[in-house]
């Protein structure tokens, strides 16, 4: 249990360093946004039209059946759009974001662990093939589901599909170094 448990963290800490690497050193993810023409102009009318923090729908929720007819007219003129508003400032580089997802890093890699446990994993290939099967169970569920149901574009998409991918691949490996089971001494034979 002991190594399992140093796997979690030394897997998570290598999974916070190739985040690190993609999101933070690696500019090419960042390519694929637009580039906004008046920022300050542009935070000026979110702040104004999002008062709160919260998820918007622009023209507006599906869900809003006295308005029904009126949104699905504007949502055939268009333009839509979801907007998340987080905040209202905090810095570039939050440390609080940095520190939370480490703890995810250490949840996800905790998940992936009593993955492997309750597949009963025990050679370094079935860590491998169960890393990767939930890898991309999990890209085309999220990210798959977020460029059909949220319409985000595939410009933009297919780099956190990537990361994901990526991410669960790498960890299940690294973790299966820690779990695999050890193959019999001589002596033991």
């Amino acid at each position: 249990m002991g190594k399992t448990i140093g796997g979690i963290v030394a897997t998570a800490i290598v999974l916070y360093v190739f985040s690190f690497i993609f999101w933070g050193v690696a500019t090419v993810p960042y390519q694929s946004l637009q580039p906004v023409q008046d920022s300050v102009g542009a935070q000026a009318a979110l702040a104004e039209h999002f008062s709160a923090v919260g998820t918007y729908m622009i023209p507006g929720s599906p869900a809003d059946s006295e308005n029904a007819e009126a949104i699905a007219a504007q949502f055939e003129s268009g333009p839509v759009a979801m907007v998340h508003i987080t905040s209202e400032g905090r810095p570039q580089y939050d440390t609080s974001i940095m520190i939370t997802g480490f703890v995810l890093n250490l949840l996800i890699v905790a998940a992936l662990a009593s993955l492997f446990k309750v597949a009963g994993a025990s050679e370094f290939r079935d860590f491998a093939r169960l890393s990767l099967v939930a890898a991309v169970l999990a890209v085309i569920l999220v990210d798959g589901g977020d460029m059909i149901w949220w319409q985000e574009p595939v410009s933009w998409a297919i780099w956190p599909a990537i990361y994901n991918l990526l991410a669960i691949i790498l960890a299940g490996h690294i973790l299966g170094l820690f779990m695999k089971e050890s193959s019999p001494r001589a002596s033991e034979l």
